[in-house]
């Protein structure tokens, strides 16, 4: 009999929710098979069968979120009906003779006991400073988990006073518990790693977006007459990513066991999209090569795929930098927000939709279209002298976002 273990398919994934199984217990598999699907890493993966047999027994049932290490499936090496035929085949232990005196065993030295727990889970555990030897995983089999990890780094909780009122329960007719699954899920595990490990200094800003929306209104007709829809979001991301260009410490990555910056040359950036599943963060490769109507038609592509759930783990991954603009969802003036760094990268960026806000020009006062941006950047990797240099260009190339074209 084969336990196929749920592996640790990377990205410090922990668990991951069971969406489907193709097969049923019986069923008669070939190695590569595809056995389930699960979502992890906010899309869903085909898990194939690590080898031949048949099922014989499927652990968990859709909709069950399954931790990284636990037994997924067992799986036996000889067909259907290999269970029953290794009982039948088994002979019945034979009498022991009495004049045969029995020798006295040697004794054995006790086996030293593995340490189980997914590569992610040792990792982060080499991060914290947390020795596994000295852990009682809570998976099955004694299986160390990222909570166990975690509970070990965290410092001993302060006990409530005597006074305190009891936590609500779970029987209260108007309170409804609600679980994370798949992308909220996964942002728990990132975000939360994002901000007790990272150093976030956020710098806010606001630039005049005047040639921002003459160009829009310029290129917008020969954009659609190609069947292309350019919009603000194509423009900013073409912006951002020349001057990133320029500035190789935020389109980085960070290999934190290192403690050592991985400097890109291309611009894989992460753009932000809302679902009704949760925030997605696909990647659009190479963005600083593309054309303008290039890289709004790549965008417009992995939202739209965002939106119908049908991005694959490959469109996720490998991002250097993220880029995030509310303006679609605005309804009022937003000024500025503190925007969390999606790690293993280096910094983010958000922008606000773009309103009509007094300014001086000249010493003048006027109304002028106007953006807010906010960059978070990790202030271990990067300076506050670096990351206004970085906000100097960005807003040079929001100002006059010819350059930027110029760049590409």
């Amino acid at each position: 009999m084969y336990d196929f273990i749920l592996p640790d398919i990377g990205e410090g994934i922990s668990e991951a929710l069971l969406i489907s199984w193709t097969v049923a217990v019986g069923d008669a598999l070939e190695e590569g098979a595809e056995v389930a699907t699960i979502s992890t890493d906010k899309v869903d993966v085909e898990l194939p069968a690590p080898r031949a047999g048949s099922v014989a027994e499927l652990c968990w049932k859709p909709g069950d979120t399954i931790p990284v290490g636990e037994v997924l499936m067992r799986i036996s090496d000889g067909g259907a009906a290999a269970v029953d035929a290794e009982a039948k085949a088994e002979p019945e232990p034979e009498p022991e003779a009495e004049s045969a005196p029995k020798a006295k065993s040697a004794p054995v030295a006790a086996p030293v006991e593995a340490i189980l727990a997914a590569p992610s889970t040792r990792k982060l555990a080499a991060d914290r400073g947390v020795d596994l030897a000295g852990l009682q995983g809570s998976g099955r089999d004694g299986m160390i988990l990222r909570r166990d990890v975690e509970a070990a780094a965290a410092p001993a909780a302060v006990p409530a006073p005597p006074s305190s009122p009891p936590l609500a329960t779970d029987d209260r007719p108007e309170v409804r518990r609600e679980g994370l699954n798949g992308p909220r899920a996964v942002a728990f595990e990132r975000l939360s790693f994002s901000v007790h490990t990272l150093v976030h200094a956020t710098m806010t800003f606001e630039v005049p977006a005047d040639a921002l929306v003459a160009l829009l209104a310029k290129l917008g007709p020969e954009a659609e007459r190609r069947g292309v829809k350019l919009s603000y979001a194509a423009l900013f991301a073409t912006c951002v990513a020349a001057a990133l260009t320029r500035h190789p410490r935020f389109n980085a990555t960070i290999d934190e066991e290192r403690r050592e910056l991985l400097l890109h040359r291309d611009v894989n950036m992460s753009i932000a999209v809302a679902t009704e599943a949760g925030l997605l963060v696909p990647v659009v490769r190479g963005l600083n090569n593309l054309s303008l109507f290039a890289a709004a038609a790549a965008i417009n592509d992995v939202a739209q795929r965002g939106r119908d759930a049908s991005l694959g783990r490959a469109d996720m991954q490998d991002g250097t930098f993220t880029l995030s603009n509310t303006g679609n969802l605005e309804r009022t003036t937003f000024l500025s927000t503190r925007p969390i760094i999606n790690p293993p990268q280096t910094a983010t960026l958000w922008l606000s939709r773009i309103n009509d806000r007094p300014r001086a020009v000249d010493g003048a006062f006027e109304v002028g279209p106007m953006v807010a941006c906010s960059l978070s950047f990790d202030h271990r990797f990067i300076d506050g002298a670096d990351a206004t240099r970085f906000v100097n260009d960005v807003a040079a190339m929001i100002e006059c976002p010819e350059a930027a074209l110029a760049a590409g």
